[in-house]
């Protein structure tokens, strides 16, 4: 192969992008008639451009509205901004590779993340998981540049504004500046700046952007961090170890691409010598949080959610480039593109074969009927009232899927009472009343008036079970 025919590293990294973005936004659109389950629950908030919720913080609900807003499509947005998340996340490795080393080892530690589970199936249900990969990549991305032009006021501004910012998308983001301020009291370019104001104002910067959501917090009792102690306590969640083990497990595929690249060429290959603080660099960035992480796990007694360590080894790619140290050639980086194409293309079909063929007990939930139920529920509310349909509740997931179907998206009540959906009160349902629907039988909420109508629908998919619906009417 003539190797002036091959493209360049960065257009082969453009091109990766691109075809991420093809596969895993049209064919999910395609084989979907529902939003995924964190997308509805996105989707319920949305509307309210709520500053806090009693379970997250706000910023992927808002990036879920606005790509509905862009797109008219409940299916498509979500799907769209879920791999905007990730061609950022890979432009930002490839960048911070390019800090570090030559053009081609940076984009084969930026290919290499194709490997890594958290960059394919899971950026499939925008979530803050899915949001975290592009705000933590970003973020070490601006500190790497920090470390070398320390005295710029613009990168520690930026770096506070971003750290403030990171935390809208999930809690977990304090994990790595934590990493990040301790390393940077431990190289002296660095340590050198907490003599002057920058670091200080970097951090009062961070305060003021997140600010308005700390006050919420403290005005609801940082409700969400009960929330996530009661997850980690009772939910479905794994032993620190079998936590640890999952995230080895969910990079393996990385060694195949690796394999294919040919190990025993790359050992043969002219070596490298690196800059040894750029090595450790990569080193505390690539495990340092998973560390902090398992350790703060160990010592609380606690466990975790496999996917709480998505955003985590976003530099991984490129710690193995450079521990190798050894050149790559432009072959060797072809075949690594041509071996994550295939791994993209892949889980594509995956999304095809569980959407035609479900392996569980129910579809998938970007397979339920969206729009069936959505009409069983508005003709349900018109045989017993000419007023129009405004507020559903009942099972989150199905409630959001009645309103997400309609015309005009209704407000969405949160189970059974008003405690956890701020823009409603008693006096509203008793003034506009309110469509219940469950995927369970259920007594009539006690929001209803001594008026209600009840009702069972089967769905034409077996899988799914029988909904019931309650009619509250004004």
């Amino acid at each position: 192969m003539d190797v002036r025919s091959l493209p360049t590293p960065g257009r082969l990294i453009g091109g990766l992008i691109a075809f991420q973005c093809f596969i895993l936004v049209t064919i999910p659109y395609g084989f979907s008639s529902a939003p995924p389950l964190d997308v509805v629950e996105g989707l319920v908030w949305a509307p309210h451009w709520l500053i806090g919720t009693y379970k997250h913080p706000p910023l992927p609900s808002w990036l879920i509205e606005i790509s509905v807003l862009l797109t008219h499509n409940v299916i498509l947005g979500p799907y769209l901004v879920g791999q905007i998340c990730v061609a950022l996340t890979y432009w930002f490795i490839y960048q911070l590779g390019r800090l570090l080393m030559d053009p081609i080892r940076a984009a084969a530690g930026t290919i290499l993340m194709v490997g890594a589970y958290y960059f394919t199936v899971p950026t499939l249900e925008f979530n803050h998981n899915v949001i975290q990969l592009p705000l933590w990549s970003a973020a070490v991305l601006l500190y790497a540049h920090l470390r070398q032009k320390p005295h710029s006021w613009l990168l520690w501004l930026g770096l506070g504004a971003l750290g403030g910012f990171g935390l809208y998308g999930k809690y977990t983001f304090a994990v790595l500046l934590i990493i990040l301020f301790c390393f940077s009291l431990f190289e002296r370019p660095t340590r050198a700046m907490f003599k002057t104001a920058r670091p200080y104002v970097s951090v009062a910067l961070a305060v003021a952007v997140f600010s308005p959501h700390l006050i919420w917090l403290v005005q609801h009792d940082f409700e969400p961090f009960t929330y996530a102690l009661e997850r980690s306590s009772n939910g479905p969640t794994s032993a620190p170890l079998v936590f640890m083990a999952a995230q080895v497990a969910d990079h393996l595929p990385i060694v195949l691409i690796l394999a294919v690249v040919g190990i025993g060429g790359l050992i043969k290959a002219e070596s490298i010598q690196a800059i040894r603080d750029d090595v450790l660099f990569l080193r505390v960035i690539a495990f340092g949080p998973i560390l902090l992480v398992f350790a703060l796990f160990i010592l609380s007694g606690s466990s975790a959610k496999d996917m709480w360590a998505m955003p985590m080894f976003n530099s991984l790619g490129l710690w193995l480039v450079m521990e190798i140290g050894r050149k790559w050639s432009l072959p060797q980086l072809n075949r690594a593109m041509m071996t994550a194409m295939a791994l993209i293309f892949l889980v594509g079909i995956g999304f095809i074969v569980q959407a035609l063929h479900p392996y569980a007990d129910r579809p998938s939930r970007s397979n339920w009927p969206m729009i069936d139920i959505a009409r069983a529920v508005d003709e349900a509310w018109h045989k017993q009232t000419d007023q129009p349909l405004s507020i559903i509740g009942g099972t989150p997931f199905v409630a959001g899927l009645a309103a997400l179907g309609q015309a005009i998206r209704p407000d969405v009540m949160i189970g059974v009472d008003v405690s956890h959906s701020p823009w409603l009160s008693e006096a509203d349902i008793k003034k506009r009343g309110i469509a219940f629907i469950f995927d369970h039988d259920e007594a009539v909420p006690a929001l209803c008036r001594a008026t209600s109508f009840k009702t069972t629908i089967t769905p034409r998919d077996p899988l799914i079970p029988q909904l019931t619906i309650i009619i509250c009417p004004p």
